[in-house]
């Protein structure tokens, strides 16, 4: 609204320019100036459409820079599944013992093509933040905790927003998984933030209080598990709050399997792997294999960047759904200038036919309604574009803390096809009521 109020109340500046600009084509002055009068004219209904085009415009540009920009995030499979390329799942009733042996004495996967491998196990608990806060004291609720073997805390690379005072390095926070007893790290949807750009997944019966996922170093934080069969606890200390990116890092709180056998006082048997290749090795290829070798156990495997593909894909399907639905708006402001160029034919019909009577030509009366159109057009295209930029950047730089894998990419295809599209569309709507204008007769409209 600051944009278009300036605009429009500084436009005896701007007609100046493009006079000075366009001067020198011969016949252009006059037309320039007639174009620009009547908008100028009635400059609350001219700041009215203004501020209507452009805002969509605006809108548009800003929903097409999160999306180019997060799509780029995703594209980084490296850093959104922790280094790993297949993920898997088996059957709970029918667990693998030990998947290294089994893998050495089958014949269907090649042992030499991984890597590593890392295990999830886990079970429904209750749980709750231990005196989160003075004034206030959770009750336990039903949660899902997840231990790793060391396979996982030795090979993952995800980072962390924030860790525990006497912790320096990622890989020191994922060793004292295996190493500390009680120890635990938590996934960032668990931890308030002091931003607006929160992408943590669902809303939560179970979040962690009295601190913020920016604070560092990270506090003293402590978690009670409750085996909810046998009523025993175990106190976890939170150690590391993970990066938002740390998407394939499990339900939520994870600590070693040991400690999740020892709160349920019985081994609990891995359901889910996560499968770190050798360079070269086709991911989906072994994938398939991986499920014929561990049939019976009801393996269930997936590339993981074909699943972030598909997710990325649907993603932006959504967002460019999302986009089409506010470009109606558009369409809205593009209407509004073939009305109130049909109108100004109407209302101006005298004045047309002074200017004939004075010397201008069809042409000219022609070009000064499409000049009219492109002039409240290509403001607000201006105008909205400039701005979805400026806000954009900001954007972008206050994600970056949580995605620092995430750059700032101009979406160039997006914005010309709004720029392109919002302009061709006003002058299509405002040829018909030009060309009624330029063939009225002087005689006939000051008779």
């Amino acid at each position: 609204l600051g944009a278009v109020w300036t605009i429009i109340y500084n436009s005896d500046l701007l007609i100046a320019a493009m006079v000075r600009l366009f001067g020198r084509i011969r016949g252009m002055p006059p037309v320039l100036k007639t174009a620009v009068s009547y908008p100028l004219h009635n400059r609350f209904r001219t700041g009215n459409i203004l501020a209507m085009f452009s805002l969509v415009v605006f809108t548009l540009v800003v929903m097409a820079f999160i999306t180019s920009n997060i799509s780029g995030v995703f594209s980084d499979v490296e850093s959104v599944s922790g280094g790993y390329q297949i993920r898997a799942d088996t059957s709970y009733t029918n667990p693998i013992p030990d998947i290294w042996k089994v893998l050495e004495e089958g014949d269907g996967v090649d042992p030499t093509d991984i890597q590593s491998i890392g295990s999830f196990n886990g079970a429904p608990v209750k749980m709750k933040q231990e005196e989160p806060a003075p004034e206030t004291e959770q009750e336990f609720t039903d949660y899902y905790l997840q231990g790793v073997d060391v396979g996982y805390t030795d090979s993952v690379n995800y980072e962390f927003a924030t860790m525990a005072e006497g912790y320096n390095s990622p890989r020191e926070v994922w060793q004292a998984l295996q190493d500390e007893s009680g120890t635990a790290v938590v996934a960032a949807m668990l931890v308030p933030t002091k931003s607006n750009y929160n992408f943590g997944g669902p809303s939560l019966d179970f979040k962690l209080e009295g601190f913020f996922i920016e604070d560092e170093p990270l506090p003293e934080v402590f978690i009670l598990a409750q085996d909810p069969r046998t009523g025993k606890e175990q106190r976890l200390r939170v150690i590391g709050v993970l990066e938002q990116q740390a998407f394939y890092a499990g339900s939520g709180v994870l600590t070693s399997q040991e400690m999740v056998n020892s709160l349920l006082s019985l081994p609990v048997p891995p359901q889910s792997y996560m499968f770190q290749l050798e360079e070269g090795v086709d991911a989906e290829a072994t994938a398939k294999a991986l499920e014929k070798q561990f049939l019976e156990h009801g393996m269930q495997a997936v590339a993981l960047e074909e699943e972030i593909s598909d997710i990325t894909s649907i993603n932006v399907m959504i967002n460019n759904l999302l986009q089409g639905f506010m470009g109606l708006g558009l369409v809205v402001g593009i209407a509004a200038l073939g009305v109130i160029a049909a109108r100004s034919v109407v209302e101006r019909r005298r004045q047309i036919g002074v200017l004939r009577a004075l010397g201008f030509q069809k042409r000219m009366v022609q070009l000064s309604f499409l000049l009219e159109s492109s002039f409240i057009a290509l403001l607000g295209i201006v105008l909205g574009v400039a701005l979805g930029a400026v806000l954009s950047i900001q954007i972008i730089d206050s994600m970056r803390d949580y995605f620092p894998s995430i750059t700032y990419q101009i979406p160039w295809i997006n914005i010309v096809v709004v720029v392109v599209i919002a302009y061709g569309a006003s002058l299509l709507t405002t040829y018909l009521p030009a060309r009624q204008a330029s063939r009225i007769y002087p005689a006939e409209a000051l008779r």
